[in-house]
């Protein structure tokens, strides 16, 4: 369970970053991360990959102070007419995000803060693939300053870094006995997608608990406004809730199911 640990490490301190360093992400790091792509993309065909130093990708948002110093990103490249493809994209990239996030690199999802035809020249993308997302990468702005600061100092951090919906409202469709009656993984899986990024930050992802087959499971909330990120959303929240509960395994899709083993 050592890798688990790390990565509830990971979820534990991770947070959106908008500010970089123009220190270039360096050959070990960049091999480490290439090696995190292999299995993933193996494992949720898809095509996921690493660009670096590319900074006209990010132009109009580094001029405009809405990024600083953004030239490297993942990019999310999947098979084009696959409705589970956006999903596995969210979960599988997010799993790198976490792998960089061990380290010490900073990153950032996303959707427009780019030039997307700018960033597709720089991937390899077959006929039958398209350019869904992307994940900006690199060391945060002062990220020697980072560095010396301890676990529980980065925890805070992220605590204090964005407001997010309570568990409540995560598990929106449950009634307050069920919650009582839930069983701590699930608890546990819950606390770690709430600290998943999306799309908007809206937060789009239920979670609910059956008692009948010890089960849980995930569903877009169509409440929340944003479709068209929705299925990627609900990938990361997938993702941080397997991590969260320890031992188990996802069905894809919305509403697909969580067996806890």
């Amino acid at each position: 369970m050592a890798e688990h640990n790390q990565l509830i490490d990971a979820i534990n301190i991770r947070t959106a970053v908008r500010a970089y360093d123009d220190e270039p992400i360096d050959d070990d790091a960049a091999r480490q991360l290439e090696m995190a792509l292999q299995p993933v993309n193996l494992l949720g065909n898809l095509n996921l990959q690493l660009v670096l130093n590319q900074p006209k990708v990010f132009e109009e948002a580094n001029a405009s102070g809405h990024l600083t110093g953004a030239a490297n990103y993942l990019a999310l490249v999947a098979p084009k007419n696959d409705e589970q493809a956006k999903e596995r994209a969210g979960f599988y990239a997010e799993r790198v995000v976490l792998t960089a996030t061990l380290r010490g690199l900073a990153t950032l999802w996303v959707a427009g803060s780019w030039d997307k035809a700018e960033a597709a020249k720089h991937c390899r993308i077959a006929n039958n693939e398209e350019l869904l997302l992307g994940v900006v990468i690199g060391h945060p702005k002062n990220h020697l300053a980072y560095q010396s600061m301890t676990y529980d100092e980065l925890c805070e951090r992220q605590r204090t870094h964005r407001s997010s919906k309570t568990y409540e409202q995560f598990t929106a469709t449950m009634n307050d006995e069920a919650r009582a009656q839930a069983p701590d993984w699930f608890k546990a899986g819950v606390e770690a997608a709430m600290k998943a990024p999306s799309a908007m930050n809206r937060q789009p992802i239920t979670f609910s608990y059956n008692p009948d087959d010890d089960t849980a499971a995930a569903h877009i909330d169509t409440a929340a406004g944003d479709e068209h990120h929705a299925l990627n959303d609900l990938g990361i929240a997938k993702l941080h809730f397997q991590i969260g509960a320890g031992q188990g395994q996802w069905a894809w899709g919305d509403g697909g199911l969580f067996i806890h083993k």
